[in-house]
């Protein structure tokens, strides 16, 4: 299994964005074959910078009328992706010659760009929070879908499942959502302060929240309601 790599989505457009061109050093008339063939060029030095991070790719060009007419072209033909290769496994190649007569043309390709990633390792119900033994190791196709998956399952240990997930279905962040750090009937230690002094008391919970959220406690002294924010499991703070 290959070593699991934190890869930003933007490295690899930055890389490979509509101004990253191939050029075929093939000169003379237009033909179908001479097409291919910097496209080609194009996909395996694309290929390159992928396995560099420890990603293969895997791609099948699509077809072109033998009866192609275009001008020739003197100058070496240029090739860029239109649009996003991480974002789908049908990828369009830019394919266009720069000389007197110049003209572009699109060109359709299967594109698959597999890495080491998580996937549920058994169907995963909506609200489970998730344990390592959910979870399996294998290779996904990172361009089948718009958000990357997980390369990292300490990311996701103890997060709440927003929805079904099935079996062998790879883990993207927005399947998941944090824990609420308080339920509602929690009992709660409230700190009121201003960064001087503070003080102390204890509390109940009115409603559930997570870290950073705000929610309404009972002081159990005073028997008053107040807003209050979530600091960490069992603790709300309030800025007096």
């Amino acid at each position: 299994m290959r070593i699991k790599t934190r890869v930003l989505h933007m490295v690899a457009i930055a890389i490979w964005s509509t101004t990253a061109l191939a050029e075929s050093a093939v000169q003379g008339p237009t033909t179908v074959e001479r097409i291919y063939e910097a496209a080609n060029d194009f996909l395996e030095e694309f290929s390159k910078e992928q396995r560099a991070q420890d990603r293969e790719v895997a791609y099948q060009l699509g077809s072109l009328d033998q009866r192609l007419t275009l001008s020739d072209c003197d100058k070496p033909l240029s090739v860029e992706f239109s649009g996003d290769p991480m974002g789908t496994t049908r990828a369009t190649l830019l394919v266009s010659c720069q000389s007197e007569r110049p003209w572009r043309m699109f060109l359709k390709t299967d594109l698959k760009i597999t890495a080491a990633g998580w996937v549920a390792a058994r169907p995963i119900g909506r609200g489970e929070r998730l344990e390592r033994s959910m979870l399996e190791e294998t290779d996904v196709v990172v361009n089948q879908r718009r958000r990357i998956a997980y390369t990292d399952p300490d990311n996701m240990l103890g997060m709440k499942a927003r929805r079904t997930i099935n079996s062998g279905t790879p883990i993207t962040p927005d399947m998941l959502s944090a824990p609420e750090a308080v339920a509602r009937g929690d009992r709660v230690i409230i700190e009121a302060g201003n960064g001087v002094f503070s003080i102390q008391t204890r509390g109940e919970a009115v409603n559930s929240g997570r870290v950073g959220e705000q929610i309404t406690v009972i002081n159990e002294s005073s028997g008053r309601r107040v807003r209050a924010r979530i600091v960490e499991p069992g603790r709300v703070e309030i800025n007096i």
